[in-house]
């Protein structure tokens, strides 16, 4: 007998309304909070209209029960599928030719892992692999986090890292780490003219010691005060943006 899968849900309005707004297909059920509608809501439910989706009008609390929180703001999507389901690594690597990759080492905390993930698109971050076991999973909170980061971009949940770093390099794609003990700022990057893997490690441990020996290069984000480190998310964001800073230099 197949086991049956647990429900995928995403919530809160701007989550969902990046959802309808890019995959609308995806979308399995329907659940918004009982009338009186807010403008935000109301703007939503015209959009829904426009896809000819359905609508369940629900409690407050059944809300809360569904995604396990509060933060809902009235609004919860059921997705018909996984969106990290169906992803084929290899025609991945044979239809992009210089891909712009994340690859998140054992992220613990949901909303760092969504807030990692809004990074990686707003940077045009085009494939986001993610350590499956030891890790955060992608959860409604992680969806949140993300404001709809997920959309538009690839996701592929592994547990052995190394293999596919082991691939990205026989496909000519730079392997770049980040450490705090790394002797290059990432300011003195160069211009990478080739795909290029950006691992980021978990928020205590930082990128494990097997996985930089794959690298091809490290790199560290400069501190000018007092503090140790940053927050793994804001990390990511400046190491992102600063990399992609350095991929329109030679296009």
């Amino acid at each position: 007998m197949t086991p049956k899968k647990n429900p995928i849900y995403i919530y809160g309005l701007h989550t969902c309304n990046a959802q309808l707004k890019l995959n609308p297909t995806n979308i399995k059920n329907i659940y918004i909070k009982k009338p009186p509608f807010n403008n935000q809501i109301k703007s939503i439910i015209n959009e829904i209209k426009k896809n000819k989706l359905q609508i369940s009008e629900v409690d407050k609390d059944f809300l809360t029960t569904l995604c396990l929180s509060a933060k809902h703001q009235g609004i919860i999507f059921e997705l018909s599928e996984n969106i990290t389901s169906g992803f084929d690594i290899d025609l991945f690597l044979q239809t992009e030719p210089n891909p712009f990759i994340v690859i998140l080492d054992s992220i613990q905390d949901p909303r760092n892992l969504g807030s990692c993930i809004r990074s990686a698109n707003a940077a045009g971050v085009s494939l986001i692999v993610k350590k499956k076991s030891n890790s955060c999973e992608i959860s409604p909170l992680v969806h949140k986090a993300a404001s709809g980061g997920l959309q538009g971009l690839s996701l592929l949940e592994v547990n052995n890292l190394p293999n596919v770093i082991k691939k990205f390099k026989k496909n000519n794609i730079t392997i770049l780490g980040t450490s705090d003990n790394a002797p290059m700022s990432i300011y003195d990057l160069k211009p990478i003219d080739s795909g290029v893997a950006v691992i980021v490690g978990s928020e205590g441990e930082g990128v494990s010691h097997s996985l930089l020996q794959l690298c091809d290069d490290t790199c560290r984000i400069p501190i000018y005060g007092s503090v140790e480190c940053l927050n793994v998310a804001v990390a990511t964001g400046i190491i992102l943006y600063q990399i992609q800073k350095n991929i329109k230099k030679i296009k």
